[in-house]
């Protein structure tokens, strides 16, 4: 149970290290090097990346020394007047990390839903089919890459409005076709997806907006990217 409890703390000591804060970033910000990249900047970068890991060294040194001391203590004396510190210190971290995460997701997770919600909702409203739609979609892609966050998007909400296609009424399958050109991946531009399959299906609509609608995107039928 002590090499258990050892690993905990040393984990806990980590997580807590991974999410403090930059302790050079004032200093970055009075140096004005975040605005104009001056020519001391090179080397003060090396400068505040050497405090930020000599920091995080002394903040997980101190964390696993005051956890031994308090081992040490607990072991000594009963098990009512152990530390209620020293639990802190062996899983505080972990138990706040998995509960956020678990948070995170499931906040992700009906967001996206309640998204996919929106889509749905405007395809059967009394929403003029031939108006370009507007929606606030989720994202749970949280990386600085633009044409990751839209592919993102487009693997999220893709087949939500191609699934509405198949109406029957014509003002549905036109609001379906344009909240499917919506949701398309305009950055990365692939020419396949749900969108592009209801595109060659609304090119031979039998309604003549959906048609039209149809016809202003054509150019999305390229020939398949690899």
């Amino acid at each position: 149970m002590l090499f258990i409890r050892f690993c905990s703390a040393l984990l806990s000591a980590y997580i807590v290290t991974i999410f403090l804060p930059p302790p050079a970033l004032v200093l970055w910000k009075l140096r004005g090097c975040d605005e104009f990249w001056g020519d001391g900047c090179d080397f003060d970068t090396v400068w505040y990346h050497n405090l930020a890991i000599s920091l995080k060294v002394v903040v997980a040194s101190f964390w696993v020394s005051v956890w031994v001391c308090l081992e040490i203590m607990a072991y000594r004396q009963s098990q009512r007047q152990r530390p209620r510190l020293l639990t802190h210190l062996r899983y505080g971290p972990i138990a706040i990390l998995v509960l956020s995460l678990a948070t995170l997701i499931l906040f992700d997770m009906m967001m996206i839903q309640y998204s996919r919600w929106q889509i749905v909702n405007y395809i059967h409203s009394n929403a003029p089919p031939e108006e370009i739609p507007s929606f606030n979609l989720h994202n749970n892609y949280r990386h600085w890459c633009g044409n990751g966050a839209s592919a993102s998007e487009y693997a999220h909400y893709g087949a939500t409005p191609a699934a509405q296609f198949g109406d029957e009424d014509p003002a549905v399958r036109a609001r379906a076709l344009q909240a499917s050109i919506y949701v398309y991946d305009w950055m990365n531009n692939p020419r396949n997806g749900p969108t592009v399959d209801v595109l060659r299906k609304a090119l031979n609509d039998q309604d003549l907006l959906v048609r039209k609608i149809a016809a202003e995107h054509s150019d999305l039928l390229g020939s398949p990217q690899y």
